[in-house]
């Protein structure tokens, strides 16, 4: 998930520290747009066509991500309420019979995705810590008919499932958005069983990255928090317990695709603040992380 409209006065995070972004403020923004959300639905404005990506569904933005294929068996809520910079379940090579947990699961999109995969033998746990969205996700369960998904309010950094009961775990673009990521990671390795993986979308530094300058980027590519550098995450993995860990670049960050978000955010005063700076190119970016817990 990414975040884009925090209040103007909240100050932007400092490259591996937290932000002055509260847990409310992120939990507020959240439960506004399931709301939204909701809204559109009863009153059946949310369209998938063509012709309506200028909506407020945002059904375009899931349309980078995932494929039609799979776009087309999805619930308008669920497309609508995407907010993700990957597909982690694509690359997660989901058997039936898993158990999965989707890490801040949102409207559900990438629970529900995981839940055919898995098949009726398998389950799927959406964890969300707003309320709001955990409605939206349950609808959207309800009218793509998919019932082994289960989604519960929670936090990702005090995970409410038991030690070693699920085979994966996922999450979209979410880790970023946590105070205390280390502790998200080891909560991870906890539920998972010996040899369950990890498999996740998130945003990575590749290089340092200038105080001034880092502020307007996260402002631009949605990391309230702050982003972790791909050796930091590499080694907060290896700290958790998690081993043969890959961190494989999805999107790498250049000015024109900054440019490109900053117009679809309406934030290029961001954009225009750093646009003359050459370090900027290419020094972050969205991967796809891969980690396993030890057999023994």
């Amino acid at each position: 998930m990414t975040l884009e409209h925090l209040p103007e006065n909240a100050q932007t995070p400092s490259a591996e520290g937290s932000s002055t972004y509260t847990t409310t403020e992120v939990q507020n923004h959240y439960a506004r747009v399931a709301l939204d959300v909701l809204e559109q639905l009863d009153d059946q404005a949310i369209c998938g066509c063509e012709s309506c990506d200028d909506t407020p569904s945002r059904t375009s933005e899931a349309k980078e991500l995932y494929t039609r294929e799979i776009m087309d068996n999805l619930p308008e809520g669920a497309l609508a309420a995407s907010r993700g910079c990957g597909d982690p379940v694509a690359k997660a090579q989901l058997a039936p019979g898993e158990v999965v947990v989707d890490l801040g699961s949102g409207g559900g999109i990438d629970a529900l995705i995981a839940a055919r995969f898995v098949g009726e033998a398998g389950y799927v746990y959406g964890i969300d810590m707003t309320y709001e969205m955990i409605e939206l996700a349950e609808r959207n369960a309800v009218d793509a008919k998919v019932a082994n998904v289960e989604f519960v309010q929670g936090t990702i950094e005090e995970i409410p499932l038991p030690d070693a009961s699920v085979d994966v775990v996922l999450s979209n673009c979410v880790i970023n958005f946590s105070d205390d990521k280390p502790r998200v990671m080891r909560e991870a390795c906890r539920i998972l069983k010996p040899g369950g993986r990890f498999v996740v979308s998130d945003i990575v530094s590749y290089a340092p990255i200038a105080k001034d300058a880092f502020e307007p980027l996260c402002r631009i590519v949605g990391c309230t928090k702050g982003m972790q550098s791909a050796e930091s995450y590499r080694t907060a993995l290896e700290d958790a317990g998690f081993v043969d860990i890959v961190l494989e670049p999805k999107t790498t960050y250049t000015l024109d695709i900054l440019e490109q978000k900053a117009r679809a955010k309406n934030r290029m005063r961001f954009f225009e603040s750093i646009a003359d700076e050459p370090a900027i190119e290419g020094a972050s970016g969205s991967v796809i992380i891969y980690a396993y817990k030890p057999q023994n």
